[in-house]
């Protein structure tokens, strides 16, 4: 019998495998009566980089929207710094609404917007939001409730501070459903 060594091996070959990547681990957060944290560890620069939190010290300190959020995407568990216990959305949300009945609504804008790819903060001025992202220009949200008040003053008063500092005012308008329509305010005249 002759050897044929044109032939090719009849060996099999195993099909590649897909590269497992390791389960996600969601960050342990603490909350106490005014703030959500997370003990800083090398690891939390990611969602730093991302635009969450403010680190302070050994902390990364969340605000209110950025902790629903975050919970809400399975990105951290929170727990109550004094019992443990672990906090759901719901619980965190009772929390931190105390005297602020608007934060469900304000939360809705931000998680939209956030879901757009933008960097949202809370703004220091009389917006609810700074935006970042898609484009250099920032932009600044202010909320309007459907069947809310919004004088004309206050837009007017809105829009100057917005001109003076370079930035674009946007109105996000919350209608009954929490259907969120954005109108981008350049001039007003009455």
């Amino acid at each position: 019998m002759e050897s044929n060594s044109s032939v090719p091996s009849t060996t099999q070959q195993k099909p590649a495998q897909p590269e497992e990547k390791p389960q996600f681990t969601p960050w342990k957060a603490l909350a106490d009566s005014r703030a959500v944290h997370i003990p800083y560890k090398q690891d939390l620069m990611e969602l730093r980089d991302r635009g969450f939190g403010d680190l302070k010290g050994e902390k990364l300190y969340l605000t209110a929207y950025e902790s629903f959020y975050l919970v809400e995407k399975q990105k951290i568990h929170v727990f109550d710094k004094k019992t443990g216990d672990k906090l759901e959305l719901r619980e965190l949300v009772r929390r931190f609404s105390v005297g602020k009945p608007e934060i469900w609504i304000k939360y809705l804008v931000y998680r939209d917007l956030r879901d757009r790819g933008y960097l949202v903060r809370e703004s220091t001025r009389a917006f609810d939001f700074d935006i970042y992202g898609k484009g250099p220009l920032r932009r600044l949200i202010s909320i309007v409730y459907e069947g809310g008040e919004a004088s004309l003053k206050k837009l007017g008063k809105l829009l100057r501070y917005s001109d003076a500092e370079k930035k674009e005012l946007i109105l996000a308008v919350v209608d009954r459903r929490t259907d969120i329509v954005y109108y981008t305010l350049s001039s007003l005249k009455v």
